[in-house]
C-alpha cells in the first residue's frame, strides 16, 4: 500500500511540473516514511497491553533458597540417606522450609520416605524438565514432616535425560526449573544420580553449594577427585560452579582406627580443611528406618544415627545461614 501511494505521489508531482531528480526523490522518501508510520502506529497501539504484564515468575517472591546438590560418583556411600536425613533434620530441628528433589531414577528418596508421603504430585520431574517453561513446583508433594516437601519417584528420568541432551542450553534446564521454587523454600536439596551425566551436571549448575558424601575407602577418594575435576570444568566452561560445602565421611566404622586414619590423611593432603566436622557412623537404625519408609528421627530418635544426622543438620545450617544452630 505504501508503494502504491508513493507511485500516485510521483504522478502528482510530475503533473505539477516538478522534475524527477533530487526533489522528486526527497518527496518520495518523505511520503514513504509517512505511509509506513501511519500503517505501523495503529498496529502497535492494538498490541499495547491494557494493564501490567502478568507472568508467574514476575510475580514470584525474590530468590532466597540455598540450593545444595548432594553428589557422589561412587554408589553405596549413603548419598540418598544423607540427602533424606539432612532435609528432614533441617525441617524438623531448624524450622526450615525444605524441598528435596530426587534426580535419581531409582526413586530411593520416595521409598525412604514412603511412610511420610501424603499425596501424589501433579506431574513428574521428567514432565517438569521437558516442559517449554520448566517448573518443578508442580512435581513437589508435602510430607508428614512439617516443612519438608519432596518430588516423587520417576522411572522415566533416564529417557528424559536422553531427550534433554538434544536441547540448547541443556545444562541449565534444572536451574530454570527451580526459579519459582527458590522463592518458596529456604533450602533446596538435590539428590543426584551416582554418575556425572547430564542430570548431575544440571544439578551442579543449578546449585549454590555441593555436599559430597564419601566413605573412608580408596574408591571413594577416586570418586571425589573426578567430581572436583567436573567442578573445575564447569567453572572454565560457564564461568560458575557451586562452592564445596564439604566432604562428609559416611559409613564410618569407628572400630577401624588404622584404615580410617590412613584415608583421613590422604583426604587432608588433597582437600585440607574441606572435610566436615560431622561424621556418619555405621548404625543399624539407619537401614531399619529406610526399610520402614521413615526418617531415623522418627523411627529411632535415640540412636547414634539420629544423633549423627542431627549434628550434620546443625553444621550445615550454620554454614548456610551463618547462625547458631537452634
Amino acid at each position: 500500500m505504501a508503494a502504491l501511494e508513493c507511485a500516485r505521489f510521483g504522478v502528482a508531482m510530475a503533473a505539477q511540473g516538478i522534475g524527477t531528480g533530487p526533489q522528486l526523490a526527497q518527496g518520495l522518501g518523505q511520503r514513504l516514511m509517512q505511509a509506513v508510520v501511519s500503517r505501523v502506529q495503529p498496529q502497535a497501539a492494538q498490541r499495547e497491553p491494557s494493564g501490567p504484564i502478568s507472568h508467574p515468575y514476575l510475580q514470584a517472591a525474590p530468590a532466597r533458597a540455598q540450593v545444595v546438590a548432594v553428589c557422589a560418583q561412587k554408589g553405596g556411600v549413603g548419598k540418598t540417606t544423607t540427602a533424606v536425613h539432612l532435609a528432614a533434620g533441617l525441617a524438623m530441628n531448624h524450622g526450615m522450609r525444605v524441598l528435596l528433589v530426587d534426580l535419581d531414577n531409582q526413586g530411593h528418596v520416595a521409598s525412604s520416605l514412603r511412610a511420610h508421603l501424603r499425596a501424589s504430585a501433579e506431574q513428574s520431574v521428567s514432565q517438569a524438565l521437558l516442559g517449554l517453561d520448566p517448573d518443578l513446583l508442580p512435581a513437589a508433594v508435602p510430607t508428614t514432616v512439617d516443612g519438608l516437601h519432596v518430588t516423587g519417584a520417576d522411572k522415566q528420568l533416564s529417557n528424559a535425560e536422553a531427550q534433554l541432551a538434544t536441547r540448547m542450553g541443556r545444562e541449565m534446564i534444572l536451574s530454570r526449573g527451580l526459579r519459582a521454587a527458590r522463592g518458596v523454600y529456604d533450602v533446596i536439596l538435590i539428590d543426584c544420580p551416582p554418575n556425572l551425566g547430564l542430570l548431575t551436571l544440571n544439578a551442579l549448575f543449578a546449585a549454590d553449594q555441593v555436599l559430597v558424601p564419601c566413605d573412608l575407602s580408596v574408591l571413594a577418594l577416586e570418586g571425589v577427585d573426578d567430581l572436583m575435576r567436573t567442578l573445575q570444568n564447569l567453572q572454565l566452561m560457564f564461568g560458575r560452579a557451586p562452592q564445596l560445602l564439604g566432604l562428609l565421611h559416611t559409613r564410618v566404622d569407628r572400630r577401624n582406627h588404622k584404615q580410617n586414619a590412613a584415608i583421613r590423611r590422604a583426604l587432608a593432603q588433597s582437600y585440607q580443611g574441606l572435610s566436615l566436622d560431622t561424621e556418619i557412623g555405621t548404625n543399624t537404625a539407619l537401614p531399619g528406618a529406610q526399610l520402614g519408609g521413615q526418617v531415623v528421627f522418627v523411627s529411632s530418635p535415640e540412636s547414634s544415627g539420629a544423633r549423627d544426622y542431627a549434628s550434620l543438620a546443625a553444621e550445615i545450617h550454620a554454614k548456610l545461614f551463618g547462625k547458631a544452630p537452634i
